[in-house]
């Protein structure tokens, strides 16, 4: 059963009083930054809706036979769509099964719902197929999409779903909960928020050995480059491999600090504290104006890695090419 996130309570109890007025929306845009469980929310809403006994504030029993169907995978009014292979895109023939199936009679009487994850994952031909059930629903159904990057999406697939939006929760919240399921991680919960921009499953996805030794060799590796000791072009490969974007956002954090640096040698907080001495060397190598170009540059190459088809690894090139001591 998908846990009940503690940050998800506002999104919850908003989408139960449109329950309760029967008012909920045939389409529900899950949004907000990676790492929140915007998933998990989805699927928890799902099970409830589909729960034949729902409990107290609209949560599902866990018991019914609905609720045991759901948790085996095969519930038959429940129909989730994700992309075939891993990155690839969610295909029109996909959303014409999916399509059918909508129309069909819930077998349990009650809603039938789909989950699209990650929705911005639709091609072209898949989301114009959708915009029809989007506009003219067939009886009580709910389309679940979800995504962080709701920029991908058409226009007209945005505009048909009532957005719910997941920020990340204050520290006050996050820090215990996270404090809770990290065992002999090296960073301390704070820190792995800081750097997981305060996402708290990131942060707890990162909470291993290699992730850090990861990060450490790009950080130690951005370095080599910067002084000319190691090849741009050949330094591209690291960067390339795992997840792009999470390795552009450290990238982020590191001028982020660094520019820190600049301003106060001695800053009250640092988000990447355990890189210290490393990016100190940086902060005094580099004058502010370049640090400012670079950290513009990075955000420049994220956007590009989340909300287009750019040829990211031509990007990254010249991004460590520009980076090279003058």
């Amino acid at each position: 059963m998908d846990p009940c996130l503690p940050w998800h309570h506002e999104q919850w109890r908003h989408v139960q009083q449109r329950r309760d007025i029967g008012r909920l929306p045939h389409a529900l845009l899950l949004t907000g930054p990676p790492g929140l469980g915007k998933g998990v929310f989805a699927r928890r809403l799902a099970r409830a809706l589909l729960c034949q006994t729902p409990a107290a504030g609209g949560e599902s029993c866990g018991r019914c036979r609905s609720c045991r169907l759901f948790q085996a995978g095969s519930h038959p009014d429940y129909s989730p769509v994700r992309p075939l292979e891993e990155g690839k895109v969610i295909k029109i023939d996909q959303v014409r099964e999916l399509c059918a199936f909508l129309g069909y009679t819930a077998q349990y009487g009650g809603y039938k719902i789909a989950l699209l994850e990650p929705a911005d994952r639709l091609n072209g031909n898949a989301a114009n197929s959708l915009l029809k059930t989007l506009e003219e629903p067939p009886g009580a159904c709910l389309l679940l999409l979800v995504t962080a990057w709701p920029a991908r999406l058409p226009a007209t697939v945005r505009s048909r779903g009532q957005r719910l939006r997941v920020g990340p929760p204050p520290p006050a919240q996050a820090v215990p909960w996270l404090a809770a399921r990290v065992k002999d991680c090296p960073p301390d919960p704070q820190t792995l928020l800081d750097l997981a921009a305060g996402a708290p499953l990131a942060a707890l996805a990162h909470a291993d050995e290699g992730h850090w030794r990861r990060r450490r060799e790009l950080a130690e590796g951005y370095e080599q480059v910067s002084i000319g000791r190691v090849d741009p072009i050949g330094a591209v490969e690291s960067w390339m491999k795992a997840d792009l974007a999470e390795n552009l956002r450290w990238l982020i954090g590191w001028h982020t600090d660094l520019i820190r640096l600049k301003m106060n040698p001695e800053p009250p907080r640092l988000n990447n504290a355990d890189l210290g001495d490393m990016l100190r060397r940086w902060a005094d190598r580099y004058p502010s104006r370049i640090l400012f170009g670079r950290l513009d540059a990075a955000i420049l190459l994220y956007k590009s890695c989340t909300a287009t088809q750019a040829n990211m690894q031509l990007l990254l090139e010249t991004f460590l090419a520009g980076g090279a001591d003058r």
